[in-house]
């Protein structure tokens, strides 16, 4: 399944990466919406390409030897499924928390084989002896920023560590189908009374409940503080938990001040809008009546004209 990842700028401009040809550069980018959490991803060259080059004839596993020879890409088989690592995913990708890690094993260490069996079992190769690490499975990480790692550069120690990914405190609060709402201490509860004190927390929290109970998809989740703030804040800004019994939200300050196009008349904004229209109305009302006064004065003129013509006529017959 493929995710949504961050590109950073000094992707264009690593020279390293640079080394490779375009199609290796768009795939290395290609891996990281495929790899998990953890920057992992099932080695599998044609599904790879079915999913990031549907249009392209391209050789998947030539791309990923080109990116694995430089060390953006770790290509490797562990509890019987080959796998493709990106050593530095987590240094340039933060993911969604609820997004799950899928399981893959972790890389080899140093002492193991990384290459497939049938790639590391040629003795007197050294590139491909059991334990040697072939070129094309460089272990050492690389970056994107083009100064920390150049083509004259040696790769950092085996010792190095990779920064860690930081690790979210895990919530008390949790929510079952069968047990509702548990871990909510009385520093909770005082903490959400201040922060959101039109919101009736018993009341809330028993909404938020038989929301969950009737949506159970919904319930799939590892962060239940923040559900229960997101409730509470949203309640919060709807005016509290009682407005829909009568108990309304304050009601703002209405502020006047003179309008000088309507006789210096002090009214407030909405005040303003009804009087404006209410004198557009008047005045269109005043147009109409006049047009139809203009047309009735007409009418009669021509009724004058039109009785006088044939008067004349008359006379000149006789």
């Amino acid at each position: 399944m493929a995710r949504t990842r961050n590109l950073k700028p000094s992707f264009f401009t690593n020279d390293l990466l640079a080394e490779c040809e375009p199609m290796a550069r768009l795939l290395f980018a290609g891996l990281w919406t495929l790899a998990d959490r953890d920057g992992r991803l099932e080695y599998r060259p044609r599904r790879i390409k079915g999913a990031l080059f549907p249009y392209d004839n391209c050789d998947v596993p030539m791309l990923v030897e080109q990116l694995a020879s430089r060390g953006f890409v770790q290509v490797y088989r562990a509890g019987g499924v080959d796998v493709l690592a990106i050593p530095t995913f987590g240094d340039h990708q933060r993911c969604h928390p609820d997004e799950r890690s899928e399981g893959l094993p972790a890389p080899p260490t140093p002492g193991e084989t990384a290459a497939f069996p049938e790639e590391n079992a040629e003795p007197g190769n050294p590139a491909r002896e059991p334990g040697n690490f072939p070129a094309t499975c460089a272990l050492y990480p690389s970056v994107l920023t083009p100064s920390v790692l150049t083509p004259h550069s040696s790769p950092p120690p085996s010792g190095t560590q990779k920064r860690s990914r930081s690790v979210a405190t895990s919530d008390p609060i949790e929510w079952t189908a069968e047990a509702g709402w548990s871990g909510i201490s009385d520093d909770h509860r005082q903490r959400w009374a201040t922060a959101y004190p039109a919101a009736d927390l018993p009341v809330e929290l028993a909404k938020a409940d038989e929301w969950l109970r009737a949506n159970p998809t919904k319930a799939k989740r590892s962060r239940w503080g923040r559900f229960i703030t997101s409730w509470l804040s949203r309640c919060q800004d709807r005016g509290g938990t009682h407005r829909a019994n009568g108990t309304q939200a304050a009601p703002r300050a209405v502020v006047r001040i003179p309008r000088p196009d309507l006789g210096g008349q002090v009214l407030s904004d909405e005040e303003y809008s009804r009087e404006r229209r209410r004198l557009a109305k008047l005045a269109e009302y005043q147009r109409d009546r006049q047009r139809a006064r203009q047309e009735r004065d007409q009418a009669a003129s021509l009724g004058e004209a039109l009785g006088s013509t044939l008067s004349r006529l008359k006379e000149g017959q006789t």
